[in-house]
């Protein structure tokens, strides 16, 4: 019961009297914290289903709201606004529920298995790896017809080619563009003009970022272009004057936005980003910094050198997928004219893997893989007492150890046999392993 209720007052003066305490509330200005719970409210909506605010006019409809509230806040804590907002949304799952028919989307592919049709894409690897030359390379076979590049195969017609290429110049795109047949040079100038399916290409001369103008700008150029195929390159560059830290959460929101401002005009996006983890990380944890970045696309490619640390003139790069579908492994080599295929990579992958675990034994086990490689091609198995007296042991116990070890790594495989004094342990080595490499 209210205070208005206890108190003996006349209907009259009741009424009266609520209506100065609600008109005291109205004149009450709201304190800085009620107005930003009303701005996240205002923001909620923007991530609805029914929502009629565009993302290319959220921070016109933001800035508003702001003024009419005396409400000041930077661009950078506007976009944090929106962002927060985003994450608030897609936590809000409400999942399926049992013996309800559900229509199950079908994959789609704009290259089979490497680059996912309207969606968004990441291709990482450590510099001069080629992983620009291979999309446009790519790109070129494709517009020429071909039904497919490196063993996979494309899926249906090239589309238009808008390229974001802000890490590199004009002087730098220009003659690689021009060598897989992208642009040409006009007569005998030192001009030069882009060729079909290139309808647009920026650079780190003339160039456009992931900040809400150049957002703008793309969403313009998407919907002139419905259906396109978008390079990137490189997202470091691209969200660089957004003043984020590659370890934090925070640097795939704008790839968030990115996806959320192109989705609605069909747009295949491949996204170049630099690798910064250690030899033999997968896909995922290959991207540098945060894994946030990787969690926020549907398809991962990684390119890394196959085999170059352990020998100079081996230039094989491995092309290794993660993502919505059954993984791809290719060995590709590049050459004057493009890249070819070098063949499926799981053999060698293996073989990679048996050269470092013998790169990685012990002084001990490298002595004994050695000589169980030597007596089995002779076709012989060895004891430990034998393995013991060939190599110095000091004890038995140290030759049994290094042995168990090279079976746990299946390089060697042990064989028990019983006999009068009990059981028995005779070694060789594995040869489907240790002699494939």
């Amino acid at each position: 019961m209210s205070y208005l209720d206890r108190v003996n007052l006349e209907p009259e003066e009741k009424l009266k009297a609520l209506k100065d305490a609600f008109s005291q509330d109205l004149e009450k200005p709201k304190t800085f914290e009620i107005l930003l719970l009303d701005l996240d409210e205002e923001i909620d909506k923007f991530f609805l289903a029914d929502s009629v605010i565009k993302p290319q006019d959220r921070y016109i409809y933001i800035r508003e709201f702001c003024k009419k509230n005396n409400l000041k806040l930077t661009e950078s804590e506007i976009r944090n606004k929106i962002w927060q907002g985003r994450k608030r949304a897609q936590g809000a799952v409400e999942g399926y529920d049992p013996h309800t028919p559900l229509t199950v989307p079908k994959e789609v592919w704009a290259w089979d298995g490497i680059w996912m049709s309207c969606d968004q894409n990441l291709l990482v690897s450590l510099p001069k790896c080629g992983k620009t030359t291979l999309v446009v390379d790519a790109i070129a076979h494709w517009h020429r017809g071909e039904s497919e590049f490196l063993g996979q195969k494309f899926i249906g017609k090239c589309p238009q080619v808008i390229i974001v290429g802000t890490d590199m110049s004009l002087a730098r795109w220009s003659p690689l563009l021009c060598r897989f047949g992208l642009a040409e040079k006009v007569g005998n100038s030192d001009k030069v003009q882009l060729l079909d399916p290139i309808v647009k290409l920026f650079t780190s001369d003339n160039p456009i970022h992931l900040d809400k103008e150049g957002l703008d700008k793309l969403v313009e150029l998407a919907s002139k272009n419905v259906g396109a195929l978008w390079l990137f390159d490189s997202y470091t560059k691209l969200v660089s004057p957004l003043g984020l830290q590659e370890s934090s959460n925070e640097i795939s929101y704008p790839m968030a936005d990115l996806n959320e401002y192109l989705s609605p005009y069909q747009a295949t996006q491949v996204i170049i980003h630099h690798s910064g983890r250690a030899k033999g990380a997968s896909p995922v944890l290959a991207s540098r910094g945060s894994t946030a970045l990787t969690a926020a696309v549907s398809q991962i490619i990684s390119l890394k050198w196959f085999r170059r640390e352990e020998d100079r003139n081996d230039k094989r790069i491995l092309i290794e997928t993660e993502g919505r579908a059954e993984d791809v492994a290719l060995l590709i080599l590049q050459e004057q004219n493009g890249f070819i295929l070098d063949g499926r990579a799981e053999d060698e992958i293996a073989k990679q893997s048996i050269r470092e675990k013998i790169l990685n034994l012990t002084n001990n086990q490298a002595d004994v893989l050695e000589i169980l490689t030597l007596s089995s091609k002779e076709g012989k198995e060895l004891t430990t007492s034998e393995i013991k007296e060939q190599l110095g042991f000091t004890t038995q116990k140290a030759a049994m150890r290094a042995c168990r070890a090279l079976v746990r790594l299946k390089l060697a495989i042990e064989r028990v046999s019983s006999n009068e004094s009990g059981k028995i342990s005779f070694f060789k080595i594995n040869p489907t392993n240790v002699l494939s490499v």
